[in-house]
């Protein structure tokens, strides 16, 4: 009797998913539905993270999608990008044939960045690091990465900002093989200008440790306390409603010099724009109490209190804890970057615009809100 597909890559998928709930269950690493993680389960299959779904989701026979990964290589590897008349478009529909229905799974969309995840080690990790965005959204980015790698021996690649997808792939490729040229070996190490981190290797476990390591080590480089990222929390507030329960948030909010363009349009990533792009209200005078009191009423899903730092989720609580998550990367990222003497590196307004119009994007949307 023939196994079935959990029972022939148990072991890959245990690994799989060990190294998915690791990662995914903290939130300096990823951010709600933020990051992707996959797995080359032989030749030919990539176990990837679905679409809308969160890292620590992920379970051997749930929260993930199946690929043939030899079709994305072989468009990815024997094309030239700069002949392509849609590169986005030709780049989707290689991924969705090479998309394969396993009948003990359900029906579920691939992440977007399916494409480098092929042309990547056994596993790959992707996350959206506060730690790593403090080098990748900022100015100085690449240099600050030079100098930090180098003083811990680990050679990588660093990539300018480029569109989530196809684009993506083919720019990842070329700086690996950039770096290989220069190193003599392919980078584990990959940072991804106002985006996050990569990390790939042949064993789930090592990929893991290296991920903390290089995390660790940008934590030291900007002289951050050990329990300087603080964990997020929500409250119950009223009958259907939540509300910020994180202390360091609130004392940021209250003390801190912000706009509501800063957390909506001025951003630093592209999950950034996802999450809080027409999501949040800033009330300027008074407390949640005296609001709520008052009968006022708003459409954000968040309303920030000025004077008080509070703020108000009108959201189910995973959605509220992605965004009470998101506001608080936003405001260490900006802090710990200018304490270091740096300057922030903002998306630019074509990368926006690309973000808030592309159909993967609003659709990852949908499932986050479900």
């Amino acid at each position: 009797m023939s196994q079935s597909y959990l029972e022939k890559y148990k072991e890959r998928l245990d690994a799989f998913t060990r190294m998915s709930m690791t990662s995914g269950s903290k939130s300096d690493y990823v951010q709600g539905g933020g990051g992707n993680t996959s797995c080359k389960l032989d030749d030919r299959l990539m176990a990837i993270k679905a679409s809308g779904y969160r890292i620590d989701q992920i379970r051997p026979d749930k929260g993930y999608a199946v690929m043939d990964y030899s079709q994305l290589r072989a468009f990815y590897g024997n094309t030239d990008p700069s002949q392509l008349d849609d590169i986005e478009k030709q780049g989707s529909a290689v991924a969705k044939e090479a998309t394969i229905q396993i009948p003990e799974l359900d029906t579920l969309r691939p992440s977007v960045e399916a494409g480098f995840h092929s042309m990547l080690d056994t596993f790959v990790l992707h996350s959206h690091s506060v730690y790593a965005n403090l080098i990748t959204c900022s100015d100085q980015g690449r240099e600050i990465a030079q100098k930090l790698m180098t003083s811990i021996g680990i050679n990588y690649a660093y990539v300018p900002y480029i569109n989530p997808g196809a684009q993506l792939t083919f720019a990842i490729a070329s700086a690996r093989e950039a770096a290989r040229n220069s190193d003599g070996q392919l980078p584990q190490v990959i940072f991804m200008e106002n985006h996050g981190l990569i990390v790939t290797m042949d064993d789930a476990d090592e990929c893991l440790r290296l991920h903390d390591k290089v995390n660790e080590a940008i934590s030291h480089f900007f002289s951050l306390a050990e329990n300087a990222w603080p964990e997020a929390e929500v409250a119950v507030a009223g009958e259907n409603d939540l509300k910020s329960a994180t202390n360091w948030l609130q004392e940021q909010l209250k003390n801190v010099c912000w706009t509501v363009e800063m957390f909506t349009s001025q951003a630093l990533y592209p999950d950034q724009l996802v999450f809080l792009a027409g999501q949040l209200r800033e009330v300027e005078e008074g407390s949640l109490d005296q609001w709520l009191a008052s009968g006022a009423t708003a459409e954000e899903k968040c309303i920030v209190f000025r004077q008080t730092g509070e703020v108000f989720y009108q959201c189910k609580e995973p959605e509220a804890l992605t965004i009470e998550q998101t506001l608080i990367a936003i405001l260490f990222i900006h802090k710990y970057i200018k304490a270091q003497g740096y300057t922030v590196k903002l998306m630019s307004e074509a990368g926006k615009s690309f973000i808030s119009n592309w159909e993967s994007e609003k659709y990852r949307k949908t499932i986050a809100e479900k």
